[in-house]
């Protein structure tokens, strides 16, 4: 949602690296083949401390968006295409690519079979529930920001505490007294993060007169929250009998440990204001990392039944081992996602390139943009 006479703030574009590297982890160890033994007690502690971050890296991501709506002038539907088609490429690709691998896995009947159905129609199937959140928040965003934009900045910090407390104190009521994770209200998480950044960006001023140390210790709090609590909980668990204690209550996107770590990380990269082409590279290549690593037929293939990640073998690895093996292979996830999405668009661009020079049609700077 930036302007395109702007360069992109490559403070913001760095913390959407760090984010989908959050995402990467956390995905890694929660749809990895773990087989924890008695041994890997630490490793798996450890597993359930990152699933944590991929939530927070979500709500990072729908904070940008609406720390960028404050700024933005005019918004059209249109840019909801540039979600869409790299959504339907990958789900088709991937469709085709392990169809052609092993065409036994799929059964071709009617209704449609779950893998071909989510992938023909990732948004409406929920395959990508951030996609599909994001997507709605799109058709959302041009009436949010007449919203924002009439409200005093009391009415609007107002709105975000009454938006917060509708989501968090049902998220809690119901994960404490009974095992559910029932909402009396449905506001989509993605709607208090937008609004979130949104007040953040409206508000710059103000919050630069919070100190960094402050910002940092508050991130910091809420994963020493985040720790403590899931110690508790185990400890309840298996040693009170408390078995309705549902661990979601901290990793939810709407837990309070999430936004203490989420929103001081938006509000100190957005003060760190420089422009880095190959920080803004990588970070207009993450949502592309996201619809690779994340695709369910690539889930299924590499990371459950074929485990070409290896973790099982690695549960049982000594600490410091599992931990090393764990971001490095985060690491390969991530870069090796990134090098598909820069063929993607490169393959892309010199096509259309190549199909405008035999029309005779000028490529204008706004269609060199993929």
């Amino acid at each position: 949602m930036n302007t395109k006479s702007t360069p992109r703030n490559s403070g913001l574009e760095l913390l959407r690296i760090i984010a989908m590297l959050m995402i990467v982890a956390a995905h890694l160890s929660q749809r990895g083949n773990w087989e924890w033994g008695p041994s890997s007690s630490a490793n798996h502690f450890l597993m359930d401390i990152i699933i944590c971050l991929g939530q927070v890296g979500v709500a990072i991501f729908f904070s940008i968006t609406g720390y960028f709506l404050y700024s933005s002038k005019n918004l059209s539907y249109k840019r909801i295409l540039k979600v869409l088609r790299p959504t339907w490429f990958y789900s088709v690709f991937f469709l085709i690519f392990f169809f052609i691998l092993s065409p036994s896995s799929f059964n071709l009947t009617w209704p449609l079979s779950s893998p071909i159905a989510h992938s023909l129609f990732p948004i409406v199937t929920n395959s990508y529930w951030f996609i599909s959140a994001y997507v709605c928040l799109s058709l959302l965003l041009p009436y949010l920001k007449k919203w924002f934009d009439s409200l005093t900045d009391k009415e609007l910090l107002s709105l975000l505490i009454i938006v917060g407390l509708i989501y968090i104190v049902p998220n809690i009521i119901s994960y404490v007294f009974y095992d559910s994770s029932a909402m009396i209200f449905t506001i989509p998480s993605a709607l208090f993060y937008c609004l979130a950044g949104y007040t953040i960006h409206r508000n710059q001023k103000v919050l630069s007169k919070v100190k960094t140390n402050r910002l940092f210790l508050i991130h910091v709090l809420g994963l020493v929250i985040y720790i403590f609590s899931s110690i508790l909980i185990h400890v309840a668990k298996s040693n009170l009998g408390y078995t309705n204690i549902n661990n979601n209550i901290l990793i939810d996107t709407m837990s309070l440990p999430c936004i203490l770590m989420s929103l001081p990380l938006v509000i100190l990269f957005s003060r760190w204001n420089f422009v880095n082409k190959i920080i803004n590279y990588f970070g207009s290549l993450t949502f592309g990392v996201y619809l690779i690593h994340s695709n369910i037929l690539v889930v299924d293939y590499v990371w459950r039944s074929h485990d070409l990640l290896h973790t099982s073998s690695a549960s049982n690895y000594g600490f410091l081992h599992f931990l090393g093996y764990f971001l490095l292979t985060t690491l390969i996830v991530f870069f090796s996602s990134c090098l598909i999405e820069s063929i993607r668009i490169f393959v892309i661009k010199n096509t259309l390139t190549i199909i405008r020079k035999n029309k005779h049609i000028p490529i204008n700077q706004e269609n060199k943009k993929v």
